[in-house]
């Protein structure tokens, strides 16, 4: 049965080249048409082909939009916290006590036993996430935030081997952030991260909270790191002292604002 088809296919071919071969006239009339024709087949032709081979490819894995963009806020609770802090930043006689002059502000919100969260604000403005180790009583290497104080930021002006990983994946960096005379700790810096096995005991700085996970974590850290260097490095380069101030979680009271 298949090679009468096959014949009766090529028998019908012969027919059609002997039958414009004997009217060469109506052949010129309606090649634009067999043109036209062929190249339709062929589209057809393409797109089957493209159809089984994606049915052949598995699905590709499709990973969840993040749990919270650039600036957003873990729930609108806090972003009414925030608000209100920052009103209350702009009140001299409240804002003394927190920041002063080219200041920036970390409020530390939230420990879980692992991570700090914390709001960080520039000149008494909100700025973006922070997140550090957590609380201990005891100092643990590696794996404890600073005690809270006040703390001025300088360039560390060594050639550390962190110092030259920045440098090569951003144009714009020239030396860490570090905070200076922090009992007990060194080469604490202000840096990229996201979770607490980022940090060493420094201050991790994003865009984006995700406080309702097991693990608290911190996204777009790149983004608001490059930000935020920029930023106080200008301060620095025309000799501007720039201070950090870090609260615990007391500011609530100081503040007289319910817990978040």
């Amino acid at each position: 049965m298949k090679k009468f088809g096959a014949l009766l296919f090529v028998a019908l071919i012969a027919f059609v080249v002997l039958f414009f071969f004997e009217n060469p006239l109506l052949l010129e009339d309606i090649w634009l048409w067999i043109i036209v024709f062929i190249g339709y087949i062929v589209l057809l032709v393409e797109k089957g082909f493209k159809a089984v081979v994606s049915s052949l490819k598995p699905e590709p894995k499709t990973l969840p939009p993040p749990t919270d963009a650039p600036f957003s806020f873990a729930h609108d609770q806090l972003k009414h916290k925030v608000a209100e802090l920052e009103r209350k930043l702009q009140q001299e006689d409240k804002a003394e006590s927190f920041s002063t002059g080219s200041a920036v502000t970390v409020l530390r919100y939230l420990d879980d036993g692992h991570s700090s969260l914390g709001l960080i604000f520039l000149q008494k403005k909100f700025f973006a996430y922070t997140l550090e180790d957590t609380h201990r009583s005891e100092k643990v290497t590696g794996k404890t935030r600073i005690p809270s104080g006040t703390y001025q930021i300088a360039l560390l002006k060594q050639d550390t081997p962190l110092t030259e990983s920045y440098r090569r994946r951003f144009p714009w960096f020239t030396y860490h952030l570090e905070l200076e005379n922090v009992p007990n700790f060194s080469n604490i810096y202000i840096h990229i991260g996201n979770t607490y096995v980022d940090t060493d005991g420094c201050i991790l700085v994003a865009d984006g909270v995700n406080s309702s996970s097991p693990s608290k974590m911190i996204t777009h850290s790149r983004i608001a790191f490059e930000r935020l260097y920029k930023k106080i490095n200008a301060l620095l380069q025309v000799n501007e002292i720039v201070t950090i101030r870090i609260v615990d979680e007391d500011w609530f009271e100081q503040f007289q604002l319910q817990p978040l």
